[in-house]
């Protein structure tokens, strides 16, 4: 056990002028360690927006791929066009559900997502009647439905819905990017902050107990 005197000493030998100092450096790597989470938090967030418009892209591209391996099929009878056709259909039916997934947190998205889902049914519900008409009635026949307006009308349905989506992840990336570079400023300076508290506490430290040892 110690002795009560003993443990008076050490209470009175110690210097209670350099509990701000610690506390102002806990504090500032508390701040500093909050910042780096958020900072993390809001680089997920923009990697996110990312995922979303490459989503976006790749099913416009998918759908380009379809619409062309159809036609070159019907106005060429190859049917090697129907490869790239047949792999483009079976992977864009994947991207309303991814897309629906990575836009959960907005109701706006979320509806335009269901319609973009809507008219790419459409679409390839098109491609494939024109695909069945040539294989029944004839080239000439398929020919005419590809060359009226109704398949242009699905695509620039698709093309709309896309670009409007796109549109708002640019300017949530925008907005994300900028909360990121904030928070990254923030955090410099108080990286930058902690430093120089760290010294002039050592530095106080060492003065402190060059006095008492004098």
């Amino acid at each position: 056990m110690i002795p009560r005197r003993t443990v008076k000493g050490h209470v009175r030998s110690f210097d209670w002028r350099v509990v701000p100092l610690v506390g102002l450096v806990i504090i500032a790597a508390a701040t500093s360690f909050a910042y780096h989470r958020l900072l993390l938090a809001q680089r997920d967030w923009v990697e996110h927006t990312y995922q979303v418009m490459s989503a976006l892209e790749s099913t416009l591209q998918l759908m380009t791929d379809a619409e062309t391996g159809q036609r070159g099929y019907i106005l060429t009878g190859n049917k090697t066009y129907l490869t790239p056709y047949s792999q483009a259909v079976r992977d864009v039916q994947a991207f309303p559900s991814r897309l629906r997934t990575l836009v959960h947190d907005s109701p706006t998205q979320l509806v335009r997502v269901d319609a973009l889902d809507r008219a790419l049914a459409e679409k390839l519900s098109e491609l494939s009647r024109t695909l069945v008409v040539y294989d029944e009635e004839g080239s000439a026949q398929a020919r005419e439905m590809v060359l009226s307006n109704l398949g242009q009308e699905h695509m620039d349905r698709i093309r709309l819905l896309i670009a409007q989506m796109r549109q708002a992840e640019n300017e949530l990336l925008i907005e994300r990017s900028g909360q990121a570079a904030q928070t990254e400023k923030r955090m410099l300076s108080v990286t930058i902050a902690l430093a120089v508290l760290s010294i002039g506490t050592r530095v106080a430290l060492y003065l402190l107990m060059s006095r008492r040892m004098r």
